[in-house]
């Protein structure tokens, strides 16, 4: 029997029926779609971008190559206005790496980090300056060239020089910048290579070793390249280009470059380099061919990272920018294609390790040691393991 004590409603006297819900539950989902669908909407042609940070200043390679990516990826993001870049100062854009750690907490973080090869070596080396990880870094865009090994001596090592020991003077910015590449490649020589600093530039190493105050220098392989050389060897004919510190594998300007550093070896030792130090050679030669890099933070939406991918390929594309990378003899990467370059960069921790105790042992003997005696301890019995 039914019930008494409450009332009989029919279903359309329900408070809420059946259909109301739906209407309603449809209404909710679509006043929920509408944010999204402004967003985008934003995003293709309203959305001011966030700004990238530059290692570097406005006349720097850096800051070169972002002044002509700003429009052109900024075009393809379907943003309403160029990136805004934040320059910083200091040659090695480790002051832009940190800048750029420290602001990823802001709410709005800074869109990327165009960045030199000397600021990944000072990541390598563990440089007390660098508070970021390098390690931890998307890479998109890469603008890359290779250096050449110029001097006067002799690659073939003879008994008498080996009993001899007698270093090889290099001229470096610093003990462990750039020319990085260059002292590892005459340790494993054999060389003993005794790194001179003070020659930042191209034209200061050039003069030094026209004095005779160093005995090695490194120069990029860059537009200037083959003019400086001819002048060099014009009043110096003795210096020669020694060896290129560029991959087997790198696809670069090749045609015009001295044969690279794999091959010398080959040719005057008849094997192959060590192992070990050959692996920490070819990062220090990967890290220092980085002219410019387009950098995303780590933790970037897969979405985005794959819209700067197409953006980056499109820039690489480019003419304006393909001109000015031929123009300066540089090799563009972009795309997908950066992730294998960067692991050549920065390599896994085991890699990483040995380069830093191969500066560590031979940090303690350049220090003090006289440009014309010999080393307290040959850095070739490093390489016989």
């Amino acid at each position: 029997m039914p019930r008494t004590d409450q009332p009989d409603q029919s279903s359309s006297a329900r408070p809420f029926s059946r259909r109301q819900i739906l209407a309603g539950l449809s209404g909710i989902t679509v006043s929920c779609l509408l944010p999204l669908r402004a967003a985008r909407s934003v995003t293709s042609g309203n959305k001011v971008p966030s700004p990238l940070i530059v290692g570097g200043t406005a006349e720097s390679i850096c800051g070169q190559w972002a002044t002509l990516l700003a429009p052109v990826l900024a075009d393809d993001l379907r943003y309403a206005t160029p990136f805004p870049l934040r320059l910083t100062t200091g040659w090695d854009g480790v002051t832009g790496g940190n800048l750029f750690d420290i602001q990823q907490e802001q709410a709005s973080p800074p869109a990327g980090l165009i960045i030199p090869g000397s600021g990944l070596i000072a990541a390598l080396r563990g440089d007390s300056r660098v508070h970021y990880d390098a390690q931890r870094w998307l890479p998109v865009f890469m603008s890359c060239q290779p250096t050449v090994a110029i001097g006067k001596v002799s690659l073939h090592r003879t008994f008498t020089s080996f009993l001899q020991g007698r270093p090889v003077r290099v001229a470096v910015s610093t003990l462990s910048g750039p020319e990085l590449p260059t002292l590892v490649a005459l340790d494993l020589l054999g060389m003993h290579p005794l790194p001179v600093s003070g020659y930042a530039t191209p034209d200061a190493a050039i003069a030094a070793l026209k004095v005779g105050a160093v005995d090695v220098i490194q120069l990029p392989f860059d537009e200037t390249y083959e003019e400086r050389m001819a002048a060099l060897q014009d009043e110096e004919p003795g210096n020669q280009p020694l060896f290129s510190n560029v991959l087997p594998t790198s696809t670069g300007p090749r045609l015009r470059l001295p044969p690279d550093f794999t091959t010398i070896f080959k040719q005057e030792r008849r094997r192959l380099p060590p192992a070990r130090l050959y692996d920490v050679w070819k990062t220090a030669a990967a890290a220092a061919s980085l002219k410019a890099g387009l950098m995303l933070p780590n933790l970037s939406q897969p979405d985005l990272v794959a819209r700067f991918r197409h953006a980056a390929q499109v820039a690489a594309a480019d003419p304006t920018l393909h001109a000015h990378a031929r123009e300066q003899n540089q090799t563009l990467v972009a795309g997908l294609p950066c992730a294998a370059l960067y692991a050549d960069m920065m390599p896994d921790l085991d890699r990483i390790l040995a380069l830093r105790r191969w500066l560590s042992t031979n940090s303690l003997h350049w220090r003090d040691a006289p440009a014309n005696k010999p080393l307290p301890l040959p850095a070739a019995q490093q390489n016989t393991n």
